[in-house]
C-alpha cells in the first residue's frame, strides 16, 4: 500500500503521489513478462500507472490492468503521445485501443522537439488538439513532458487558452536541482506540478563518493527517526522527490523493491541538513541521463 500523499492538480484532479512506470527497463517489453510485473505492482499497492506510446508496451499495460481485478476508478492511468506528433488525436485513439480503456486520467505530450516538421502541428496547434481531447472527457487531465520554459511559454501565451498543462514530467533528482531551478520556479508560479521520472538515477548512473556518503548518512538518519533497522538509498531519493512536491514516477521488476518504494512515503522528512548535504555533493557535477535537449534553452525545435 502506498503511503505517499496524493497531489492535487490545478484542474482539481487528485493524483496518487507515486506511480509505477513502464518505460526505462521495461521499454519495448510488450510481453507476458511485463503483464505479470504490472500485475505485481498493482497487487502490492500501486494505483498510479505511467505509460507512453513511445514505450511500445501499452498492450501489455492494458492486459495487466484488465487482469488486476481493479475497478477503473481505482486506478490512475497516464499515457503520452509520440514519437511523432503529426496527429495527436489518432495517437490518443490508438493508445486507448491498446490499453483497452475508454479514457485515461492523464494524457501528456511526451516531448516538444518534433515541432515543427513538415506536416506536423506547431506546439500551439498540438495543444489545441490536447484541449479537445480533454473536453471530450476521454482524458481527465492533460499536460506535457520534457518541456523547457520556452516550450511552455508557447502554450501559456496562446490567445484563448482553455486548459493549461497540469503537469510537466521531467527528470528530477539532486544532480538536476541546480540546473533545473529556473524551470522549477516557472512551474511553481503557474501551478504546473512536477512528475519526477528517474528519481533514483544517481544510484546507477553518476553518483560520486561524496554523494553516496551523504546518501548513506541520510538513510541512517531516516532509519533512526522512523525506528527502522534500515532505510535503502533509493527510498531516500524517492522521499526527497516527494518532499520537494513532485509526483514520483519509479519502477522495478522485483516485488520486494516495489514494496520498498511504496513504503518510502511513510518515512519522516529529510532534515534541512540532510537535504543540503545531498544537494551540495551533487552540485559540482550536474548530470542528466535523459532528454539532453532540456539543457539547451536557445534552440528552436
Amino acid at each position: 500500500m502506498s503511503t505517499f500523499a496524493p497531489v492535487r492538480l490545478s484542474d482539481g484532479t487528485t493524483v496518487p503521489g507515486i506511480g509505477f512506470g513502464v518505460g526505462t527497463a521495461h521499454f519495448g517489453n510488450d510481453s507476458a513478462e511485463l503483464v505479470e510485473t504490472v500485475k505485481t505492482a498493482i497487487k502490492v499497492g500501486y494505483t498510479h500507472l505511467d505509460g507512453a506510446e513511445a514505450y511500445a508496451n501499452e498492450s501489455s499495460l492494458g492486459k495487466a490492468i484488465a487482469a488486476s481485478g481493479k475497478a477503473r476508478d481505482e486506478l490512475f492511468v497516464t499515457t503520452k503521445s509520440g514519437p511523432g506528433l503529426k496527429d495527436i488525436p489518432t495517437s490518443f485513439d490508438e493508445s486507448l485501443k491498446k490499453l483497452g480503456l475508454h479514457d485515461v486520467n492523464l494524457f501528456l505530450i511526451h516531448w516538444p522537439y518534433d515541432f515543427p516538421k513538415p506536416g506536423y502541428p506547431t506546439i500551439e496547434e498540438a495543444w489545441k488538439q490536447m484541449e479537445a481531447i480533454k473536453d471530450s472527457g476521454r482524458a481527465k487531465s492533460i499536460g506535457v513532458s520534457n518541456f523547457r520554459i520556452r516550450d511552455l511559454e508557447k502554450i501559456m501565451n496562446m490567445p484563448g487558452l482553455k486548459h493549461k498543462p497540469t503537469v510537466n514530467q521531467i527528470e528530477f533528482h539532486p544532480f538536476m536541482y541546480e540546473a533545473g531551478e529556473e524551470l522549477y520556479q516557472y512551474l511553481k508560479k503557474h501551478d504546473i506540478k512536477i512528475a519526477a521520472y528517474g528519481p533514483t538515477t544517481p544510484l546507477t548512473k553518476f553518483a560520486n563518493d561524496g554523494f553516496l556518503a551523504a546518501l548513506d548518512k541520510a538513510a541512517q538518519g531516516l532509519a533512526a527517526r522512523s525506528g527502522q533497522s534500515k532505510v535503502e538509498p533509493g527510498q531516500v531519493l524517492l522521499r526527497l522527490a516527494a518532499q520537494r512536491g513532485a509526483i514520483v514516477i519509479t519502477t522495478s521488476g522485483k516485488e520486494f523493491r516495489m514494496k520498498e518504494q511504496l513504503a518510502a512515503g511513510a518515512l519522516p522528512e529529510l532534515t534541512q541538513e540532510e537535504v543540503e548535504a545531498l544537494v551540495a555533493a551533487a552540485k559540482p557535477a550536474p548530470q542528466r541521463a535523459f532528454m539532453k535537449h532540456m539543457d539547451d534553452q536557445n534552440t528552436e525545435y
